[in-house]
C-alpha cells in the first residue's frame, strides 16, 4: 500500500467527503421528518377547529381563508390532483363527523382529503422547507474542503521534486540539480526544498574546487617528472640511468594512481566490467608495486585449477589488490606475505601484532596506527573497503595464529 502524504491526504479528503455526505444526507430526513411532523400538525390543528365549528354549527364562510391560517391550500392543479388521488399512499384515515379525514403521501409530500358525500377537498402544504439551507451549507462546506485539499496537495508538490533531487544527489548528478532554477512558494516545506537545492549548489562548487586544485597539482607535478625522464635518457651510466627512469616512472604511476583515488572518493569514477583471471590482475599489481625483491618477499600460492576467473574493473581492482599486498608488506614482521586464491575469495596473510583497535577503526579514511613505523596517509584499508563495495564483494578480516588475514569473497552475501 502506498504510504505518501499525497496519498494519505487524498484519503482524507475522500473520508470527510464520505462523513459530509452520510450528514448531509441524515439531516436531510430529519428535516423532511420535522417539516412532516409540523405539517401534520397543521392538519390535525385545521380539522380540530373545523369540527369544533361543525358542532357548533358555524361553518367558515370563506373557506380559502379558513385554511390558510393553517398554513394549508387546495390543490389547483386538476392533473396534479388526479396524480395524487391516484397513486399517493395513505398513511392514515379517521371518520369525523365533517366526513373521511386522510392524509396522503406523494413524492414525499403531504397532502390532506377531506371526503364525505357531497365534497372531496384535496389540500397542500403552503409551509416552506428549509433544505435549502442544508444545501446551501453542504455546498460551502464541500467547496471549503475541495480548496483545502487541492492547496494542501500543490503544497507537497515541492516534495516529489524534492525526492528526485535527492536521488539525483545521491547518483552525483550535481549538474542538472544547480542549472535548473526551481521556483517555489512561500511555505515550510517548499523553503526545505529551496535549502536544500542551495545546499546542494555549495556542495558542487566545493567539490568541483577541490576536484581542481588536486588536478592541477597533478598536471603539474607531471611536467617535472617528464622533464626528469628526458634528462635521465640522457645520462651515460646505464646504472644511474635505469634506476633515475624507474624512479620517474613509478612517480608517474603514483599521480596516475592518486587521480584514480580522487575518482573514486568523489563517486565519480565509472566502472567498467571485464573478465579477467586473477594471475593477471595480480600481475598487474605487481607491476604498480614496483618491487625488485617481488619473490623474496611474497609467496604466490595459486596454479591452473585455483585461478578463477573475476568480473571487474581491471584498474581498480588491481589498485585493490595492490593496496592489500602493499598494506601487509609495511606491517610484516617478518616472513613472506603469502596471496592465495580459491572459486570464493582471495586472500592475503602476514605475520604481525594484533590490531590495538576493532578493525572497523582502520577501515575509515586517514586513519594510521599511532607511532607507526611506516609513512601514507591511512587511506589504504579505506581504498579496500570501497573497491570491494562498488564490485558487490565483501572485505573480511581476522587475526589466527599471529597473522593478520585480508579475504575478499566474491560472493558479498
Amino acid at each position: 500500500m502506498n504510504n505518501s502524504i499525497r496519498t494519505q491526504v487524498t484519503m482524507i479528503f475522500l473520508v470527510w467527503v464520505v462523513v459530509l455526505c452520510v450528514l448531509f444526507i441524515v439531516f436531510t430526513r430529519l428535516q423532511r421528518e420535522n417539516f412532516h411532523d409540523k405539517i401534520r400538525t397543521d392538519h390535525i390543528r385545521a380539522i380540530a377547529w373545523l369540527v369544533s365549528l361543525y358542532d357548533k354549527s358555524t361553518l367558515p364562510e370563506n373557506w380559502d381563508e379558513y385554511f390558510k391560517n393553517f398554513d394549508l391550500a387546495y390543490v389547483k392543479s386538476e392533473n396534479t390532483k388526479k396524480q395524487i388521488l391516484k397513486n399517493a399512499e395513505i398513511l392514515n384515515s379517521n371518520q369525523t363527523p365533517i366526513g373521511i379525514v386522510e392524509t396522503l403521501l406523494y413524492k414525499n409530500d403531504l397532502y390532506l382529503q377531506i371526503r364525505n358525500q357531497d365534497i372531496r377537498i384535496l389540500l397542500e402544504s403552503t409551509s416552506i422547507n428549509e433544505n435549502g439551507r442544508l444545501y446551501f451549507i453542504f455546498l460551502l462546506s464541500f467547496f471549503v474542503m475541495a480548496w483545502l485539499f487541492i492547496s494542501i496537495y500543490l503544497s507537497l508538490l515541492p516534495l516529489k521534486e524534492l525526492r528526485n533531487n535527492i536521488k539525483r544527489f545521491a547518483q552525483g548528478d550535481l549538474d542538472s540539480m544547480c542549472h535548473i532554477k526551481q521556483k517555489y512558494k512561500n511555505d515550510e516545506i517548499s523553503e526545505v526544498a529551496y535549502e536544500f537545492d542551495r545546499a546542494t549548489c555549495k556542495i558542487k562548487d566545493l567539490l568541483v574546487s577541490r576536484q581542481l586544485f588536486l588536478r592541477t597539482i597533478m598536471h603539474e607535478l607531471k611536467t617535472p617528472i617528464g622533464k626528469g625522464r628526458i634528462i635521465s635518457e640522457m645520462l651515460d651510466d646505464e646504472n644511474k640511468k635505469e634506476r633515475l627512469i624507474a624512479v620517474f616512472e613509478r612517480l608517474n604511476m603514483l599521480i596516475n594512481e592518486f587521480a584514480k583515488i580522487e575518482q573514486l572518493l568523489s563517486k565519480s569514477y565509472a566502472l567498467k566490467y571485464e573478465e579477467y583471471h586473477f594471475s593477471l590482475i595480480l600481475e598487474q599489481a605487481r607491476d604498480m608495486l614496483m618491487l625488485e625483491n617481488w619473490d623474496e618477499r611474497i609467496s604466490v600460492q595459486i596454479n591452473e585449477e585455483n585461478n578463477p576467473l573475476l568480473k571487474v574493473d581491471f584498474a581498480l581492482f588491481s589498485l585493490c589488490l595492490k593496496n592489500l599486498i602493499d598494506n601487509a608488506l609495511k606491517y610484516a614482521n617478518g616472513g613472506k606475505i603469502i596471496i592465495g586464491c580459491d572459486d570464493k575469495k582471495i586472500f592475503v596473510k602476514n605475520s604481525g601484532e594484533a590490531f590495538k583497535y576493532p578493525i572497523e577503526h582502520y577501515l575509515q579514511a586517514f586513519v594510521r596506527e599511532k607511532n607507526a613505523k611506516t609513512s601514507g596517509m591511512g587511506l589504504g584499508l579505506y581504498i579496500i573497503e570501497t573497491i570491494c563495495k562498488l564490485h558487490k564483494f565483501k572485505l573480511v578480516y581476522a587475526y589466527e595464529d599471529g597473522y593478520h588475514v585480508f579475504s575478499v569473497f566474491f560472493d558479498e552475501a
